[in-house]
């Protein structure tokens, strides 16, 4: 059998389909995570947030994010050295930062205290003001910015990446993205 017939019907249902949506490439996300930039923002937040002995939600994040999606921390969490992760990167290495279980657990609140969003379009730019401490404790660990481009595709808003800077690196946090 000639495969060139193949190959042209192959073509031709493969441009009355068209390409494969967004959202199939990973399991739905919910509704409300992904309305808004405000909404997905927050639920990045809720995600990085855990009490002692209970694990991230890696699952809730992988449905924020577009399939190849980047994230990158401060060189200052990385020993000196520029890092690029993926999601799949990017769990495993926050999982190794803080085992989960043990007596040295002490969970995690990372919170949102300032936000500007810069919007055109299907696209958005977030610098999401934030600190961080253990899990119920008025000490904060940490203050940085967190800068998230977000993109709305297939009606819904995904994280495109993710990358992040500390006042102990990059000095105090701007009056512009304070409280």
């Amino acid at each position: 059998m000639d495969p060139k017939p193949i190959s042209r019907v192959a073509l031709a249902l493969s441009c009355l389909i068209g390409p494969p949506s967004l959202a199939t490439a990973q399991t739905a996300a919910r509704p409300s995570d992904v309305a808004t930039p405000e909404a997905i923002v927050g639920a990045m937040y809720e995600i990085v947030t855990r009490r002692p002995g209970e694990p991230f939600d890696w699952d809730r994040l992988r449905t924020l994010c577009l399939p190849d999606a980047m994230l990158i921390p401060n060189t200052e969490q990385t020993g000196g050295v520029s890092q690029v992760f993926s999601v799949e990167d990017f769990t495993r290495w926050a999982d190794g930062l803080m085992p989960i279980g043990g007596p040295d657990d002490k969970g995690l609140q990372e919170e949102e205290i300032a936000r500007r969003i810069e919007r055109y379009g299907d696209i958005a730019q977030v610098f999401s003001t934030y600190q961080t401490r253990f899990w119920n404790d008025p000490v904060i660990l940490a203050r940085g910015i967190n800068s998230i481009q977000l993109v709305h595709r297939d009606g819904r808003w995904w994280v495109v990446s993710v990358i992040w800077d500390e006042e102990n690196g990059a000095g105090p946090l701007p009056e512009r993205y304070r409280p």
